[in-house]
């Protein structure tokens, strides 16, 4: 059975660590600012403004920033300051057993992918892809990635049926399984490790950014060949942001993927909003999920949902309330 971390309420201390590459100050204090206002307090990682080569500091100053958050009592949460790249390199110095004992919330996406791999199947600790403190709490808001930041991480009850826009079905189908996935680039690059990613009876997540539809179609073509897809029960698309053809193609980036999927009998949708785009919905990995893809057109708005979280993500802790009178 998967941990659950307690759930986040109002006044707690969130822990900011960039397990991959180093910040950008400004982005960084804006987002601390945002997460303030949004009525947490914020701890900053004691090497977060530390670089090595085109990381936050050292593999093992990386490492000890985590396990530090992971262990302070007064931290309740760590969100990641940014992806980038780095973050598979601090894994072989993390302490499995010190996390499974301080269960905690974490958030991160794109680089960060590796280490919710790492959370999700090592640890067994139910970890979340969605909003960093860079690049989305510290530009330009969004009412969704906060609704929904808050909605998942504040209430020990299962999330529901998610109102996405624009999302587009590309192959029709209900179905429920288990929510994996990340970053498709980072996904093909620990397979064959310990921390490859297991996709039996999943609902897999993918998305990415600037990967011409060429190489979209390669990595898609390398999970294919490695079983990746063979006993998934639906497959999620993030926004897929400039992952554009040349300009005059004749085709489109979803019919590479049909055409490499062509024989998966599984609903598919294409841009869930999570990951690299204007907005970054937290999604929960390692709970149950349903995806609803029931006609070939764009859903998530008006009808059934695309996309319900099934399952509570988080505990129940005593006392408290959540931020902002956001529900």
């Amino acid at each position: 059975m998967m941990i659950k971390p307690p759930a986040l309420k109002t006044r707690d201390t969130i822990g900011v660590v960039a397990p991959a590459g180093a910040i950008v100050p400004h982005e960084l204090e804006s987002g601390v600012k945002r997460l303030e206002g949004l009525g947490f307090r914020v701890k900053l990682g004691k090497s977060i403004r530390s670089i090595f080569r085109t990381m936050a500091g050292t593999d093992r100053e990386r490492a000890d920033d985590l396990l530090q958050m992971f262990s302070d009592p007064q931290v309740k949460a760590i969100v990641c300051a940014r992806g980038g790249y780095g973050s598979a390199r601090v894994i072989p110095h993390l302490d499995r057993d010190l996390i499974r004992k301080y269960p905690k919330v974490f958030v991160g996406s794109s680089d960060i992918t590796a280490l919710l791999l790492y959370l999700v199947q090592d640890c067994g600790l139910v970890a979340f892809h969605g909003p960093m403190v860079g690049p989305n709490f510290g530009k330009a808001p969004s009412p969704l990635t906060e609704e929904v930041f808050l909605r998942v991480l504040t209430q020990n009850q299962p999330a529901g049926p998610l109102r996405l826009p624009n999302i587009k079905v590309l192959r029709t189908g209900r179905s429920e399984g288990r929510l994996v996935g990340g970053c498709l680039s980072v996904l093909c690059s620990v397979m064959g490790t310990p921390f490859d990613a297991y996709t039996e009876d999943a609902i897999l997540f993918l998305e990415d950014v600037k990967e011409p539809p060429y190489r979209i179609d390669r990595m898609l073509t390398q999970l294919k060949a490695a079983g990746k897809f063979r006993k998934v029960r639906g497959v999620l698309f993030g926004p897929m942001l400039d992952c554009r053809p040349q300009q005059g193609a004749v085709y489109n980036l979803e019919e590479v993927i049909l055409d490499v999927l062509n024989d998966l009998q599984v609903p598919i949708l294409f841009g869930v909003p999570s990951g690299h785009g204007e907005h970054n919905v937290t999604l929960p990995m390692g709970v149950r999920v349903r995806v609803s893809a029931l006609t070939e057109s764009p859903c998530g708005v008006d009808g059934e949902s695309a996309l319900s979280i099934e399952e509570a993500a988080v505990s129940l802790i005593p006392g408290g309330d959540v931020p902002g009178g956001v529900f």
